[in-house]
This record gives structure tokens, sequence and C-alpha cells, in this order.
């Protein structure tokens, strides 16, 4: 496959994604002392060693999350055609993220292709780290709440410090303004312990002004989300990450726009641009950087924004975060009920949200509703 030549850091991405999808095919097809497979770990290493000196950094992580590549937490673009060929290696030897360190010489590349296509299968070396994938809401339980239930613990009450400590913090991420989001993830953690009742003390939430409207719903989407994920039996830390994943799906509407664009482009492009200014944070999970990309996709694989070439289900963490979303933006429309809610919210089953879990939020809402 022939690639554009460039100088820039995707450039650099693209070179070595490509090439390193493309050694993994070479090596299945020939004998390890072939030239052609000599040939593509020598541009391998060229490619991760030009990586490396560009970003100033001794390491890569090439990850996989429900199929979608994300290159030093940057996302891989879904139609990038020179992306395919890694992405199936991985899957087809269970690989969830490799990571690459300097030191890297073909001798170690070359026995770590061997054991992937031996019965010992892909195994770290001292400078390849292997990471296993896969994220799956697994299956809901037969009663809302019942077995993934976490446990009421005392001392997880959001005090007005922690929210406000938190919100000025989401306000200096859409603005570019740090590098953490230590703030935010303690406000997450303590969310994910409280008794999930999906309901926030009203003392925590003075003095957060009424223009504050993406903090806010980012909010209530993370209790949803929370509420949702305990009754699919994610807990602990995955709980948290996905918590942390609906409070920022939506930062990219915070993302200052080009000159003379509109409305309606900037509503187009904010889950790559939510997803580009999360990416690059410490402390932000993979997770929360695909549900920042794939939040908009649809169930039905029609298409949505944003673009992603080839129809596609959105991952599972991405569908339980639209599902808290669509439900948080339907439940503060002034002077609807509960059964007008839910009936809003189930005109979006099966084409924008999963079916599955719309039931299970509705069987959630009506058993709080009733005292449940």
């Amino acid at each position: 496959m022939s690639l554009p030549a460039g100088t820039g850091r995707a450039d650099r991405t693209l070179r070595l994604v490509a090439d390193l999808g493309a050694l993994f095919h070479l090596r299945a097809s020939y004998a390890k002392d072939h030239p052609q497979v000599a040939q593509a770990l020598e541009r391998v290493l060229a490619a991760f060693d030009a990586w490396c000196a560009y970003t100033g950094t001794a390491e890569v992580s090439v990850i996989l999350v429900e199929g979608h590549l994300l290159v030093d937490r940057q996302p891989v673009p879904d139609d990038a055609s020179w992306a395919r060929g890694l992405v199936r290696a991985f899957q087809r030897n269970d690989i969830g993220g490799l990571t690459l360190l300097l030191g890297l010489d073909a001798v170690e590349l070359g026995g770590f292709l061997d054991d992937c296509l031996a019965a010992r299968g892909a195994a770290s070396t001292p400078h390849l780290q292997v990471g296993r994938g896969g994220y799956s809401t697994g299956d809901a339980p037969e009663t809302p709440g019942g077995a993934g239930a976490a446990a009421v613990g005392p001392g997880h009450a959001v005090t007005a410090e922690q929210v406000q400590g938190a919100r000025a913090e989401f306000a200096a991420v859409a603005a570019g303004g740090v590098s953490r989001i230590d703030q935010l993830r303690q406000l997450v953690a303590r969310l994910a312990r409280s008794a999930g009742t999906g309901t926030i003390d009203l003392e925590g939430l003075e003095g957060v002004r009424a223009d504050d409207q993406e903090f806010l719903h980012g909010l209530g989407v993370a209790l949803t989300t929370t509420r949702l994920a305990r009754a699919l039996r994610i807990e602990g830390k995955a709980l948290e990450d996905l918590a942390l994943a609906g409070l920022l799906h939506d930062v990219g509407h915070l993302e200052p726009g080009v000159a003379g664009e509109n409305q309606a482009r900037r509503r187009h492009l904010h889950p790559v641009r939510g997803a580009a200014r999360i990416a690059g944070l410490d402390g932000v999970p993979d997770v929360a950087v695909l549900v920042a990309l794939e939040h908009h996709l649809r169930f039905d694989r029609a298409p949505a924004a944003p673009s992603t070439g080839p129809s596609r289900m959105p991952a599972a963490p991405a569908r339980v975060v639209a599902v808290a979303d669509s439900w948080e933006t339907i439940r503060v429309l002034p002077d609807v009920r509960l059964p007008e809610a839910l009936a809003v919210l189930r005109t979006r089953t099966g084409s924008f949200l999963d079916p599955a879990l719309v039931e299970l939020l509705s069987r959630l809402e009506q058993a709080r509703a009733s005292g449940g």
C-alpha cells in the first residue's frame, strides 16, 4: 500500500499503524526468515523511532477499544483504511493494547510475532507490553438495582466545595487550561460509591450558575450512567470510568468553533472535538475518549454524527451513555411527567438507542418512582 509522506504527528501515527498491521499480515503469510518479513520488521522499528523522536517520548501505546484504535490516546478515524489491518490483527490475536518501548529490536519484535502464531499466543516482552481488551455491559439483572447495586458506605456525600471545584475544572478542560482532572475524578468516585438514588443533594449545587448548562447536564448523565452501570453489574474502576465518560461526553460543545462556523456544524463536530480535547488529559480513561466520539452514533447503524465511514453500531459504553444522555435531556423538559418522559425516550428505541438499555432504564425509573 502506498502511503503519503508527511512530517507531522498524524503522518507518523499513520505510518506506525500501517506498518504494524502490514507486519502482522506478512508474518502470518511467510516464514520468519523471509526477506519481506525482515524488511517489515525494519519498517516498524523505523516508524517507531521516528514517532518517539517527534513526540519526545520513549514509548507509544496502541489500544483497541470495541474495534476502534487509539494511538497515544488519540482516536484513529474509523474510515482510515490504513488502520484496518492492525485492527484485524489485534482482534485475531486477542490483543487489546500494545505498548512499544524504546530498546525494542528486530529480534524481540520477531519473537513476539512468533509467539502470536504459536499456541502460547501474544505475550509481553521487556520492550513490548500486551494488554487484553474488551468492554461488555453484560446481562442486566432480573430486578433493577439488585445484584449490581453497590453497598452504601459512609463518607461519600458530595459537598458543595467538591462540586464547585469540579465545575471549575470542567470549565478549564473545555478551555484547554488544565492537563489533569483530579477534581472531576474525585467527584465521580464519590458519585459511584453513593447510594445510587440518581440525585445530588441540592446543597452541593449551590453556587452553580444556571449558565453552567453543560456541567449540570454532564452531572445528570454521570448519575444516570452510574445507575445503569450498577444495574448491569459494572463495579469498581470500570464503573467510575464509565461515569466519568458520562460527565465528559459533551465537552466538545464548549470547544470554540472556527470563524464563520454555524451552530449546526458545531453540533455535528462536537463528538470529534470533545474526544480530541479529553484524549490529551492525564487521568482520562480510554473509554471516555471513545464515548465522547461515539455517543451520537445510532444503534441501527444509520448515518450519524460524526461520520465514521462504514456503518456500525456504537460501542457498548457509548450505548449506555447515549441512553443516559437522552434521558437527562428529556426529563428536564418543563411539565413532562414520568410516563410521558419514558414514552418520548421509547420513541428512540431501536433507532438511536439500544432497546435493552432503554427498557432497563425505564424499569429503574419506575421502581424509583414507586419507592422501590
